[in-house]
């Protein structure tokens, strides 16, 4: 992503990107990460909205009923992220790519998401978590350090790596980065395929915020992580509000 901000920097006349818009819009990649990465480039916006980005914004569209489709016509995920922008323009002492990367997940991704998973997983087993890294000196001083000292030969973690070597052994520091994934599509295709149709036919049935047929051509085409998105969707607003 840190890549693709800086060639979206590059001197492209923002009436040439849109000409490459329309040519994905031709072949019908308008909902492709593609499309939507250009499409914020040639709106003079960041192209990294941040770390846990699920649909592209034309799938977001299309996912809506036709009643809040026409309402939020005009509107997008960015009139969320602005304000953030907005303080990081004002106060940033450097306005580089990572810096806003790590402003925009500092404020967005990481309360929201990282430390509340720890918080409840932990809480969940009486245990306390600690998260060294967010000592508010640590994080000061991170901030402070140039973008052009934090990366070196697109080693995104070179300083941190550097300051364990020796400490923790080579094959960890080096080791590929590696997810926490979950086998959504195996227990899509078992019975939990049924509870999810039915728990989102009555989500959408009850709410009209999602409009059932395009949930129906994800599931037909096997789209099993956005699936599996809306369907945790369903089941919150269930728990909550039903």
């Amino acid at each position: 992503m840190l890549e693709l901000q800086y060639k979206d920097a590059w001197p492209v006349p923002s009436s040439l990107k849109k000409v490459g818009l329309a040519g994905l819009r031709l072949l019908g990649k308008e909902q492709t990460l593609y499309y939507e990465w250009l499409r914020r480039g040639a709106n003079d916006l960041p192209v990294f909205w941040g770390g846990a980005e699920a649909f592209t914004e034309a799938q977001k569209r299309t996912l809506l009923s036709p009643r809040l489709k026409k309402r939020f016509h005009d509107f997008s995920s960015w009139e969320a992220l602005k304000p953030i922008h907005n303080r990081f323009r004002e106060k940033a002492w450097e306005q580089k790519p990572l810096q806003w990367m790590s402003y925009l997940d500092l404020n967005l991704r990481l309360p929201e998401l990282l430390l509340m998973r720890v918080d409840k997983m932990s809480m969940g087993v009486s245990l306390e978590g600690r998260v060294p890294f967010l000592d508010h000196k640590f994080v000061e001083l991170a901030m402070s350090i140039p973008e052009s000292v934090k990366t070196k030969n697109g080693n995104l973690k070179y300083i941190l790596k550097k300051s364990v070597r020796g400490v923790i052994p080579d094959e960890l520091i080096d080791r590929k980065k590696q997810g926490f994934g979950v086998p959504i599509h195996e227990w899509f295709m078992d019975r939990l395929g049924e509870q999810v149709q039915k728990e989102l036919k009555s989500f959408c049935d009850q709410t009209d915020i999602i409009h059932y047929p395009e949930i129906q051509r994800l599931i037909e085409k096997k789209q099993s992580p956005l699936v599996w998105y809306l369907f945790n969707l369903a089941l919150w607003w269930k728990k909550y509000f039903n």
